[in-house]
């Protein structure tokens, strides 16, 4: 474990999981990583541009040349493995910031490698196939977010792919949806996609009718009769500036709840991220001087923050559509 912190810089904050994937060792059935091919075709079905396509193929980890990151690839499987169907996101450290792109997509290959378990799981629970795939093609999206925001190829969110390829997160239609316990009762949480188009009131309507009925057909373990979300699109202020938006249509879908502790540290971290492809450590960090003012949104959001403001990140919850 020491050579693979001192490999990749990682904080003492990483020692958890070390000691975790430590505890859990190699996998009993040993990794096998898709050949050339195999990830090309896997990568063309996600979505991958083919730019990210080409640099993830050159970057195929090798047991030999570099053991600290095969023993992180071994590890990243093994945890998968073991947490087939749980809830919320594993707390993998990040490799953003690895300059080798083999460690840098390490994690990536640990989910290529774990695709097979998880399309047995889909199959076994009769997810269909086109829902598995809508679902997967997050990782094109992300390669693509990761390529504009740091010029190469990464998924500095790869923790968030613990919940696609542990079977808890499904796309259906515009809108994803995960199954996860809030203060102990089963809940779908809602995410919005960058891709698929505007997220009219009835392309959301027609992804929370899905839900409703997907979820107790293929999960009838996790009865969830609500769903939930925390966005900076919930933020009410967005109603105020753009009113009559598809945004504004979306955020009173939801009972809001009482704004956390840093709403408005987090809110504007994402708004930099997810719709100008910036990432800064604080907002202050922010040039806002740079960032474009192309449409509507754009302005309303650097207006308020070029105001001083800041744009909060809420919380809010919904009745799922009722089943006849």
């Amino acid at each position: 474990m020491r050579e693979v912190r001192t490999r990749l810089g990682w904080p003492d904050a990483a020692q958890e999981i070390l000691t975790t994937w430590d505890e859990l060792g190699a996998p009993a059935e040993p990794v096998r990583l898709p050949d050339r091919s195999e990830v090309i075709r896997i990568l063309h079905r996600m979505g991958a541009d083919e730019i990210d396509v080409a640099d993830v193929v050159t970057a195929r980890p090798d047991p030999e040349a570099d053991p600290a990151m095969w023993w992180v690839l071994e590890r990243c499987v093994a945890h998968l493995r073991s947490d087939m169907g749980g809830h919320g996101m594993l707390s993998w450290p990040s490799l953003a910031d690895q300059r080798d792109p083999r460690a840098r997509l390490t994690y990536l290959y640990a989910f290529l490698a774990h695709l097979p378990e998880t399309l047995a799981w889909h199959a076994e629970r009769g997810v269909p196939e086109e829902v598995s795939w809508a679902t997967f093609a997050d990782v094109g999206e992300k390669l693509r977010i990761n390529r504009q925001i740091y010029g190469e190829a990464g998924l500095d969110v790869a923790f968030w792919f613990t919940l696609h390829f542990r079977g808890s997160i499904y796309r259906l239609g515009r809108l994803q949806f995960d199954m996860h316990l809030s203060e102990g009762e089963p809940v779908l949480g809602v995410h919005i996609p960058e891709s698929g188009g505007p997220m009219s009131p009835e392309a959301c309507d027609a992804s929370f009718a899905w839900a409703a009925e997907f979820y107790p057909k293929h999960f009838p373990d996790h009865p969830a009769t609500r769903a939930t979300c925390l966005s900076w699109l919930l933020d009410p202020r967005l109603a105020e500036v753009l009113p009559g938006s598809n945004i504004a249509a979306f955020g009173r879908r939801f009972e809001l709840m009482p704004a956390k502790d840093e709403a408005g540290l987090h809110g504007t971290l994402d708004v930099l991220r997810f719709v100008f492809k910036k990432v800064v450590p604080s907002p202050e960090k922010a040039d806002l001087a740079v960032l474009p003012r192309d449409n509507s949104l754009q302005r309303a959001l650097v207006g308020h923050l070029a105001a001083g403001g800041r744009w909060e990140q809420r919380g809010g919850r919904v009745p799922l559509p009722q089943q006849n």
